[in-house]
């Protein structure tokens, strides 16, 4: 019997020494290890990121309201222009005729009333007759001054000093009425102009600061201040433009439609009321059929926590609800967990809001 007893208990003994091994050959051990962070509240700053376009703040399309033949282009892409040097011109000979005519009219007009004026004085012709003196004078007058306007509109000239862009234009070439023939801009004066959801437009405010980027030019950095937004939205997306004047980077080589990435932060609204929020590292967060979920350690054990999350910062994901201040958040290592599992914690990560 005691032969027995002794032969069991060797038997147990081999056997737990081979599980042993084999644990240890696999890798399988009784506890995780994890990262993890102990998560607090803190005033945080959403980050919004729109993509817009280069323009000008001062930025005028010219045209022939009338249209006609291109009789003559003075100026070419990129040319600085004065402000009322002459652009382009269009053929005007039916216009100068009408205004001729319509001159020839008016000096009529004041001759005929000059020589009536002392006539009425003296009593020689009628009321009636002086009144219709009068008018026929004023026509003439409106007459000459809508013809010479016409007149003037066969040439364009620059509205205010600037830089041209225009398109392919040549002599004899006909011009719609109303079609763009060059812009004038103002190349000083450059801003980025990015459309916002309507969701959204409520925290734009003039004054607010934002940064860009320019993929175009090596990304380059742009810091902005928010100048004005638009009231009416777009009808088809339902976004609304926001212009922001470039404050400060190096503007030498952009130019208008280039890319721009932007990047508007914000602190968030209930934050300005004394509200702080949880923010945890993107990595932390998974996916499950019922929504966003953490893994959070419980009396040293794995658990499971269903959250509910906000905006995405520049440092993580703001979590509106399931998490408190010294919750225990898993960061690292989470893909191999499941409730109830022991952990070995390796590192405490700090999280930088």
């Amino acid at each position: 019997m005691k032969q027995l007893f002794t032969l069991v208990a060797a038997a147990a003994l081999c056997l737990c020494s081979c599980g042993k091994k084999h644990q240890s050959a696999s890798g399988w051990t009784d506890t995780t290890p994890v990262n993890v962070m102990v998560v607090g509240s803190s005033d945080a700053t959403t980050e919004r990121n729109y993509v817009g376009d280069i323009s000008s703040e001062k930025s005028i399309s010219m045209a022939f309201p009338l249209g006609g033949t291109l009789t003559k282009v003075n100026v070419r892409n990129g040319q600085h222009v004065v402000k009322g040097q002459v652009l382009a011109t269009i053929d005007s000979t039916t216009s100068s005729s009408l205004h001729a005519t319509a001159l020839a009219t008016l000096r009529q007009a004041e001759d005929g009333y000059r020589r009536l004026e002392g006539v009425y004085k003296e009593g020689g012709i009628s009321e009636v007759r002086w009144v219709q003196m009068q008018t026929d004078l004023e026509k003439a007058r409106q007459t000459e001054l809508s013809t010479r306007k016409r007149l003037e509109e066969c040439t364009i000239r620059a509205p205010f000093s600037g830089t041209v862009s225009c398109g392919d234009l040549h002599e004899g070439q006909e011009m719609r009425p109303g079609e763009t023939v060059c812009k004038v801009l103002d190349m000083s004066r450059l801003r980025v102009s990015f459309s916002v959801p309507e969701q959204e437009i409520r925290h734009m405010a003039a004054g607010d600061t934002a940064t860009a980027t320019v993929p175009a030019l090596d990304e380059r950095k742009l810091t902005l201040r928010i100048s004005d937004k638009s009231l009416a939205a777009n009808p088809l997306g339902h976004t609304y433009l926001v212009h922001a004047s470039i404050t400060s980077g190096e503007v030498e080589g952009l130019l208008p439609d280039m890319v721009a990435k932007v990047k508007v932060e914000r602190s968030e609204g209930t934050a300005a009321k004394g509200e702080r929020k949880v923010v945890v590292p993107l990595s932390s967060i998974h996916t499950m059929p019922e929504g966003q979920a953490v893994w959070v350690i419980e009396n040293g054990v794995a658990r499971q926590r269903s959250i509910t999350v906000g905006d995405f910062l520049k440092s993580g994901v703001m979590v509106e609800d399931g998490l408190a201040d010294g919750d225990t958040v898993v960061v690292e290592g989470h893909q191999k967990l499941y409730t109830g599992a022991k952990l070995k914690v390796q590192e405490v990560k700090s999280f930088e809001l």
